[in-house]
């Protein structure tokens, strides 16, 4: 695999400009200059950030945002793709983390600074066509993801509260957005929302172990009458883009690791909270798989039987997404404000405080006012995977990779491992977005 380095021929006029606002991202010591080169050791772009969160703290934002509402709809997928579902889970898992780590190595490509987020290795690699992909995917995930959790908890939260109180859907959405306001505007970056991200998570282990039990004491009054698919063919690319969204934290990686302290633990971080999700997510598919069969819901709470746990996993969920909702609003928020120039440096504090304030209220009155006029979890969660995670997760960090380190560079297997993902990734989004598409239409229709 390629080593970060300086490589000629890839940067043009955009770049230099692009360069001096990332530089600020990360400390640079300059008594390390190669004068021979005139530029830094890349190694000093991975020094300890004296100021930055633990690896912890890492590991908590990638869980939180990573296993998040796709884990309720795993039981669904295995239903439409059969129980090959569970290799694809596996192998989604393994090309997220490749992935990961070539989005931030990617961060790295010339060797004098760090550039700051997905968008600009899509400029330095693609230019303005690399910049509006990525920028058009990744607003599709750090706003469709959230606008997903709204209409999650607003639907969970009118379940709960029917019998008590007289407070329809969307009024509920708005509630939980005006909720979810609070640490968005008030906490400007990952560091700061890291905190929330640990109740997320310990939201979500409890969920998990609440939808495992729950399963397991329901399989016993289905066991004899639920038949079981070992692969649907038909079904797979749409299994693969629900799938997807269960690793869906490209977007917000280069973010997390300029958050962490030791920057050189970001392989072995992105792993184990990897194979932490990748557990939790079996924790939930094959049990509700093996219960519910065919008939297995998107989310899965909707097959639970009514009942004190149902209710208690119905909880969490909503916790979970509320806790999780500002990581990614504020990954997207961070990003508006550096290309808005709504920073301390250029506005003051106090100008920059109010000018961060009402940005970030505007965005989040678009998600809750897109979550209430697309009220169908199911459809929107497979939409949202097809189009905006298989070609962030799987088919553009590859394809940036290869042009800032150059593909002949690459070891021949890994090669064939980038092909089978651009594969799967392309695939997956093309078909698995037109079947998203009929579905909501056909719910539109429908009701």
């Amino acid at each position: 695999m390629a080593q970060y380095g300086d490589k000629k021929g890839h940067r043009s006029s955009f770049d230099s400009s692009l360069s001096s606002q990332s530089s600020n991202s990360i400390p640079q010591k300059t008594s390390n200059v190669d004068h021979h080169n005139n530029r830094l050791d890349p190694n000093d772009l991975l020094a300890e950030r004296p100021d930055q969160g633990s690896n912890i703290s890492a590991f908590f934002n990638i869980v939180c945002v990573v296993a998040g509402t796709g884990t309720l709809g795993l039981p669904f997928a295995l239903a439409k793709g059969g129980w090959i579902g569970v290799g694809i889970l596996v192998l989604s898992m393994i090309m997220s983390i490749y992935t990961g780590i070539l989005v931030v190595k990617c961060c790295y490509y010339n060797g004098h600074t760090r550039l700051s987020s997905y968008h600009e290795v899509g400029q330095h690699a693609f230019g303005r066509i690399g910049l509006i992909a990525v920028w058009f995917f990744h607003t599709s995930i750090v706003l469709g993801a959230p606008i997903m959790y709204f209409i999650l908890s607003g639907t969970e939260i009118r379940g709960l509260t029917q019998n008590h109180v007289d407070i329809t859907d969307k009024a509920w959405i708005w509630i939980c957005c005006s909720v979810v306001s609070v640490p968005f505007v008030l906490l400007k970056s990952l560091k700061e929302v890291s905190l929330l991200s640990i109740f997320g998570v310990l939201a979500t282990v409890v969920l998990v172990g609440v939808t495992m039990v729950e399963s397991g004491l329901e399989y016993k009054n289905t066991k004899d009458t639920v038949t079981y698919d070992g692969a649907i063919l038909r079904n797979l690319p749409m299994a693969v883009a629900t799938i997807s969204v269960c690793f869906g934290g490209n977007v917000v990686f280069p973010h997390t690791e300029a958050a962490m302290r030791y920057p050189k633990a970001w392989n072995k971080v992105l792993v184990w909270s990897m194979i932490v999700c990748c557990l939790m997510y079996a924790m939930v598919a094959i049990p509700g798989y093996l219960t519910y069969g065919p008939s297995a819901q998107s989310p899965i709470l909707t097959s639970l039987p009514d009942g004190v746990s149902r209710k208690v996993a119905t909880i969490m969920i909503i916790a979970h997404v509320l806790l999780a909702a500002p990581v990614l609003m504020t990954s997207f928020a961070l990003e508006l404000e550096r290309v808005m120039g709504i920073t301390v440096e250029q506005m003051g504090v106090f100008k920059e405080r109010v000018y961060r304030t009402v940005l970030r209220l505007v965005v989040m009155g678009v998600v809750g006012g897109i979550a209430c006029l697309v009220p169908f979890f199911s459809s929107f969660l497979s939409l949202l995977g097809a189009l905006g995670n298989c070609s962030l997760i799987f088919i553009l960090p590859i394809l940036f990779y290869f042009k800032l380190f150059g593909w002949r560079q690459v070891r021949w297997y890994e090669l064939l491992w980038c092909a089978v993902t651009l594969i799967i990734g392309v695939v997956s989004a093309v078909i698995g977005s037109i079947d998203a598409i009929k579905e909501l239409k056909y719910n539109f229709e429908h009701n």
